[in-house]
């Protein structure tokens, strides 16, 4: 069985990807707990008239900048992915087959062995293929059209189903 994809990398897609990769990891997680953190301590210090509303004011803007910093981050390095790295500015197709996923852009002809595949996880655009901790093959939910049972199948009968996180 094999299955075929053509895929166009949207700035959209990548920046949900660059999201879920930052998210799930520990230093994602604790910019959002530091922001909530830097908030709170400024309501209790203001409901214990140990700051002013100016200085709750400083301590809730201080709690907006950590909590948005990385999303804005991640938006304007997807932006700017899209537009100098050719892995995502050009189409490519990929290939599922019982042996081996096949990336194919132009000439350039990837093979990544189903052992290579160190996780497959869904975002709620995309799904990632991790061939290694920072690299991944990612697929906008929307180039598998009708065909996303089937190819996953195949994901799910030659990955470890440890490794795969779809929902």
């Amino acid at each position: 069985m094999e299955e075929k994809i053509f895929v166009q990398m949207t700035e959209k897609a990548l920046f949900d990807f660059m999201l879920f990769h930052t998210y799930s990891k520990f230093a994602g997680f604790l910019s959002n707990v530091l922001g909530m953190a830097v908030a709170f301590i400024g309501i209790i210090l203001t409901i214990m008239n140990k700051a002013t509303i100016g200085q709750l004011v400083l301590y809730l803007v201080a709690a907006a900048s950590f909590v948005s910093f990385t999303p804005i981050q991640l938006k304007m390095r997807a932006k700017k992915q899209m537009q100098t790295n050719a892995e995502y500015k050009e189409s490519c197709s990929y290939l599922f087959r019982k042996e081996n996923l096949t990336r194919v852009q132009g000439e350039c002809e990837t093979v990544f062995e189903w052992n290579q595949i160190e996780k497959v996880v869904s975002t709620p655009k995309t799904i990632g293929f991790y061939y290694g901790p920072d690299k991944a093959l990612i697929v906008p939910k929307e180039c598998f059209e009708n065909r996303f049972v089937q190819i996953m199948q195949i994901v799910m009968q030659n990955v470890d189903m440890s490794k795969v996180n779809v929902r």
